[in-house]
């Protein structure tokens, strides 16, 4: 029989004895604001979460803001009543928040909230530059000084990436340049205004930057800090907690779709009689150097490797036959036999080496639980263990001789 386990570790990596996405992320950096295609969707989601309740709360308060200031402007005897005023206030600027709002209170709508919050962004750039131009001469100036106000909003009131917001914020300086000069605003002031945007840009971009990296980084260290939860402290592969929750989501996955699940178990011949002749820390070196090569055999997305226990590994492949679970254990058997780790103490081999069981099921053919073809790996590494060791063992069986909860001893 042929067991398999999936794991995600392979060589250690920088301060980390383990790799993964999220520690060769951090490693390498990310200097561009930017996760390989598999990390930035989860980055996504996660930003979201944490900055919803934020955002929400500035949407309230611009709405509001917008509001508040058209009172005022009225009460004061302010011409506020202008057409054009009115129409982007209400008829653009408004509707662009209610819209956000009410996307951020509706469950599943992360997307259209996300699209909605970008184009309200574009909203008050845009609509703040047509308030401020179509506002009486005298008050251009005065005016103006909002507009930085306006992009410290964009870039950290509206939970946009810092790319994002700066892209906007360009497009609205541009916009005003071009409007400025339309309307009639001397060269020279646009000129001078042109530089206070530039420098608010600037500013405000850097701690848009630093801001956004810092919870990047924050983010990948939290992920690797859950992974070192499910990890052994020696092998870096993952520990028996992570291939029980593992386990119980390929099943039913598995289950779902109608696909077969491969199990590998691999033990390490004669370790007790390897640790006695040749010292514990030796025994450590040697599980290190065999956990690697179990972890290479896990390629996939979905492949998982871990330490069972003991000198014992696993790893579970999704949709993979026996014959190809068979060939991949015969593979890990004959590198692990290729690392030539001397074993004056084994009867079966000069050097180190593994027995591999296999098995490979069906959940949807099946009604028992994973713990079945767990048995039928173990029964089949007991098998290839009694055959004489240093071998793969690998036989489909039918659901009928899965005596689920039964397991040998080695």
């Amino acid at each position: 029989m042929f067991r398999v386990r999936v794991s995600m570790a392979a060589k250690p990596i920088g301060r980390f004895n383990f790799d993964s996405p999220f520690v060769r992320q951090l490693e390498e950096g990310f200097p561009w604001l930017k996760f390989g295609a598999e990390l930035e969707p989860g980055f996504g989601d996660a930003h979201f979460e944490r900055t919803l309740p934020f955002v929400r709360a500035a949407l309230y308060i611009g709405l509001a803001l917008m509001v508040l200031f058209f009172f005022i402007g009225y009460i004061s005897g302010r011409p506020v009543n202008d057409w054009l005023a009115n129409l982007v206030r209400f008829g653009f600027l408004a509707p662009a928040f209610v819209a956000a709002i009410v996307a951020s209170h509706i469950p599943g709508q992360r997307q259209a909230f996300r699209t909605l919050v970008m184009m309200t962004a574009f909203a008050i750039a845009f609509g703040y530059v047509v308030l401020h131009l179509t506002a009486p001469q005298e008050l251009w100036q005065t005016g103006f000084a909002g507009l930085p106000v306006v992009i410290a909003f964009i870039y950290f009131a509206l939970g946009l990436f810092m790319q994002t917001a700066m892209m906007i914020v360009l497009v609205m300086t541009v916009a005003y340049v071009i409007g400025a000069l339309m309307v009639g605003v001397p060269a020279d002031q646009v000129a001078l205004n042109l530089g206070l945007l530039i420098v608010a840009n600037f500013v405000c971009g850097m701690g848009s930057y630093m801001l956004e990296h810092a919870m990047r980084s924050v983010y990948l260290e939290g992920q690797i800090l859950g992974e070192m939860v499910e990890r052994d402290g020696l092998t870096g592969l993952y520990n028996r907690r992570a291939f029980d929750t593992y386990m119980n989501q390929v099943w039913a996955m598995a289950r779902r779709q109608r696909k077969p699940i491969a199990v590998v178990m691999a033990d390490i011949d004669h370790f007790k009689a390897y640790n006695d002749k040749h010292g514990h820390q030796a025994g450590d070196e040697c599980l290190k150097k065999v956990a690697a090569k179990v972890a290479s055999a896990a390629r996939r997305p979905l492949d998982f490797a871990g330490r069972y226990g003991g000198e014992e590994f696993i790893l579970v492949f999704y949709d993979v036959g026996l014959k190809d679970a068979t060939r991949i254990a015969d593979d890990l058997r004959r590198s692990v036999e290729g690392l030539r780790m001397p074993h004056r103490a084994s009867p079966t081999a000069p050097n180190v080496t593994v027995s591999i069981g296999v098995a490979v099921v069906e959940p949807a053919e099946t009604g028992h639980s994973p713990a079945g073809v767990i048995q039928l790996a173990d029964q089949s590494l007991y098998e290839g263990k009694k055959q004489g060791r240093n071998m793969v063992v690998a036989e489909e069986i039918a659901e009928t001789h899965i005596r689920t909860g039964v397991f040998k001893s080695n």
